[in-house]
């Protein structure tokens, strides 16, 4: 059975598919040919993406947690949403993990 973990990384947003040995893996049909999945992903990357900042505060690279934090309830909207898709799609074939939730709430 696969995994859907949700989980912010720079460059590739919440949305990991891991298969039954836990490893990530880049295509699973029924989560990469989602249009909707792919559009929310990708927005939420964005937003996720656009809290680093290069050559900033005297760092190669800078990550600005007061813009999350002020930010936070746009990206709860959006991983919300991705769970709600993935629960419309969801064949039996895997299961949803959201480590991100928690995580901004937290903030």
């Amino acid at each position: 059975m696969y995994k859907i973990r949700l989980m912010n990384e720079f460059l590739h947003g919440p949305i990991w598919v891991l298969n039954s040995d836990g490893i990530s893996v880049w295509k699973y049909p029924l989560i990469e040919q989602d249009t909707v999945l792919s559009e929310l992903n990708q927005t939420a990357r964005q937003l996720f993406d656009s809290y680093y900042e290069f050559d900033s505060h005297d760092e190669p690279c800078w990550f600005n947690h007061e813009k999350e934090k002020a930010e936070k309830d746009v990206m709860i909207e959006l991983i919300s949403k991705i769970k709600s898709r993935l629960n419309e799609v969801n064949d039996g074939s895997f299961v949803v993990e959201d480590l991100e939730t928690e995580r901004l709430n937290n903030l």
